[in-house]
């Protein structure tokens, strides 16, 4: 065996292996991820990475865990309320710089120790504010939707906003006007600002979990 190739085969780890295909993924879309590519990049024959994930499916779903991974952690020195827009503020940026991860995420059954440390970290901030463990289950899910359902959007939408596969421009128009009137009437005047949406729906879930968490107290 060629020295170089075994010195790179002896360094490989699992690591090594799902921060390539992350990469790859990141530069040329998921659908640019295989095995072999994946081996290619490293230096190596894809039979090496067996040794580290699996299958396909483990090295996507060690993927979505390694980007899940960068999510920030809950900062305890600061009040609940803060604490937790720094969660879903930063898992969102984190979601924005890998814009595969947020759908792969969504589509894989596997939940990895990222995926829970997350969950773990924004359920422990909520019952530091004050929820009810059913209180923080039933948050912690919405806090997830917001994260992921959000990303995926916002990403659609730099794309190109579109319905039913024309622009919204054009189907807004005319005969389109007329069928949708409150939908034409709004677009015609409002803007979409991403970051102004994401924070508002961030707020109206916080203001919704006070209002939860007082409503559960009083009773």
């Amino acid at each position: 065996m060629n020295p170089r190739r075994r010195a790179q085969r002896a360094v490989l780890s699992r690591d090594r292996v799902l921060a390539a295909a992350v990469e790859l993924a990141d530069e040329h879309g998921l659908d640019a991820v295989s095995m072999r590519r994946v081996g290619v990049s490293l230096g190596v024959e894809a039979m090496s990475l067996y040794r580290h994930v699996h299958n396909k499916d483990d090295l996507l779903d060690g993927m979505v865990d390694d980007v899940i991974a960068r999510f920030p952690a809950r900062d305890e020195a600061v009040g609940w309320r803060e604490s937790l827009r720094g969660l879903v503020r930063g898992a969102h940026s984190v979601l924005l710089a890998h814009p595969w991860a947020a759908g792969l995420a969504t589509s894989r059954p596997a939940v990895g120790p990222a995926r829970l440390r997350f969950v773990d970290a924004v359920i422990g901030t909520l019952l530091a504010g004050g929820c009810s463990p059913q209180l923080a289950h039933d948050a912690m899910h919405a806090v997830e939707v917001h994260v992921f359902a959000f990303t995926l959007q916002e990403l659609r939408l730099q794309v190109g906003p579109s319905a039913h596969g024309y622009p919204l421009d054009e189907l807004l128009s005319g005969a389109g006007a007329a069928a949708y009137p409150h939908l034409a009437a709004t677009l015609a005047v409002a803007e979409h600002d991403h970051v102004a949406e994401f924070e508002f729906v961030l707020e109206l879930l916080i203001v919704g979990i006070e209002r939860a968490i007082s409503t559960s107290v009083g009773g």
